[in-house]
């Protein structure tokens, strides 16, 4: 019965995707997600927790937080700088070329 239900999911979710608008807020929603647990896993990989990131940034816990959540709608690239340098690392920005109709938004 589950995996009925899943099928028509995956379904309506294939129909949504052929809306232009509503694939890129997705793709764009991904991405934020994938940046998210990124920086979160290398805070970890760090041995740093949110609180001492935060320190070390000058910032708010909270910000710290909701950097990791995807829920700062904000992110400015100074701020990615300044959060990767704090982890040890830098921000790699590059433009490769991606066929039509394909995610051009990739988080590594």
């Amino acid at each position: 019965m589950a995996g009925v239900r899943l099928e028509k999911m995956e379904a309506h979710f294939r129909e949504l995707l052929k809306n232009k608008g509503f694939k890129r807020e997705y793709e764009l929603e991904r991405a934020k997600v994938a940046l998210a647990q990124r920086i979160a896993q290398i805070r970890q990989e760090n041995h740093l927790n949110q609180k001492e990131m935060a320190k070390r940034l000058n910032v708010s816990q909270q910000f710290i937080s909701q950097i990791e959540t995807a829920q700062e709608d904000n992110l400015t690239l100074d701020t990615l700088i300044r959060l990767a340098k704090c982890l040890g690392r830098g921000v790699k920005i590059s433009f490769p070329k991606v066929a039509a109709g394909k995610t051009c938004l990739i988080v590594g």
